[in-house]
């Protein structure tokens, strides 16, 4: 009978993490939509893909990209997006070029030095 249950839930968070992705939304934001805890769908997709694709292939490593920054032709300010793969979305609007390119800076830096845990 436990077994049942347990299968249960793993087919259930499967399917959540199915809707999740095909949402378009990050984790932070359908967990809040679901009104689900963002550490609970994080266990949950550990203890069914542990850091491995579905088809069993390890996943390729995420990293931050280079990216170039083009100033705004309306002269107005430009929006920031960076979202990690933990779901956590950093959003910036109304910020110049110059202040873009800082936060962009900044964080290849940060991630040059080694990954550090907030």
């Amino acid at each position: 009978m436990a077994t049942t249950r347990s299968a249960d839930r793993r087919q259930h968070w499967r399917r959540v993490i199915q809707r999740q992705q095909g949402s378009g939304q990050s984790i932070v934001a359908f967990c809040a939509q679901e009104m689900l805890n963002p550490a609970t769908f994080h266990a949950w997709k550990r203890r069914l893909f542990g850091g491995q694709a579905e088809s069993g292939k390890t996943a390729p490593r995420q990293a931050l990209v280079p990216v170039r920054i083009v100033g705004d032709p309306a002269g107005g300010g430009g929006t920031l997006e960076v979202q990690w793969p933990s779901g956590v979305v950093l959003r910036a609007q109304g910020c110049e070029a110059a202040t873009i390119g800082a936060v962009v800076s900044a964080l290849t830096a940060s991630s040059k030095q080694g990954s550090r845990r907030c």
